[in-house]
């Protein structure tokens, strides 16, 4: 779906000429952690409720311009792009604006979880696989082609660990037994860091380590 259709434009921001008091007073009646900020109508930025603590209460917030965070999200980007700025700057509101940096609302973090848990990845039927492989070796198509040789189908697949060396790829798989798939990612030198009941090769080792266990207690 798209976010756009989501943006709130009901959310009363505040202004530079508020005082603390009355700041406190506004994220009291907020669940967020930032509301945006305005002067004579045009948008400043955004204020963090942590840092109204220790400001004397009838002092005004242009007196303390300084605190105001100058962060956004333009109405062409992406999911990806909102999701990024809301871990980026630890906020559960972003306000967006549109190509002429005007002020259009806000997008909830709320919002952005729910779009994300109708997407196919994550609403669709399916197994998560976690693969490992040498950054040098890995390769996106290698994945999807050893699944669909499988006669099985990729729903969805990102990149959820990179290190200098080795990447850690997350996909979710509509299958119809997961254990000659796992056993062909490990031919192809995959590591697998999920569990799966079905996994054949892990029930083995369990079963070999039990029996090893066993005989180092005789």
């Amino acid at each position: 779906m798209i976010w756009q259709n989501f943006i709130d434009q009901t959310l009363q921001p505040v202004n530079v000429s508020d005082t603390i008091s009355e700041l406190k007073t506004a994220f009291e009646a907020s669940p967020f952690n930032h509301l945006p900020v305005f002067k004579k109508g045009v948008f400043k930025g955004s204020i963090h409720v942590g840092d109204l603590i220790d400001l004397e209460p009838t002092s005004k917030l242009s007196e303390h311009k300084y605190l105001i965070e100058v962060f956004y999200v333009e109405i062409h980007k992406t999911n990806v792009d909102l999701i990024h700025e809301f871990a980026n700057h630890q906020t559960n509101l972003l306000p967006i604006l549109d190509h002429d940096k005007k002020y259009m609302g806000v997008m909830k973090l709320e919002d952005v979880l729910d779009l994300f848990g109708e997407s196919p990845f994550v609403a669709n039927e399916g197994e998560v696989m976690i693969l490992r492989k040498d950054r040098t070796k890995f390769a996106f198509s290698e994945v999807a082609q050893l699944i669909e040789t499988l006669n099985a189908r990729v729903s969805g697949m990102y990149i959820s660990q990179l290190t200098q060396d080795v990447v850690e790829v997350t996909v979710k798989v509509e299958h119809q037994g997961i254990n000659e798939i796992l056993q062909t990612f490990r031919r192809y030198d995959y590591q697998i860091a999920s569990e799966h009941p079905e996994d054949l090769f892990a029930e083995d080792l369990k079963e070999h380590s039990d029996y090893l266990n066993k005989y180092l207690d005789i």
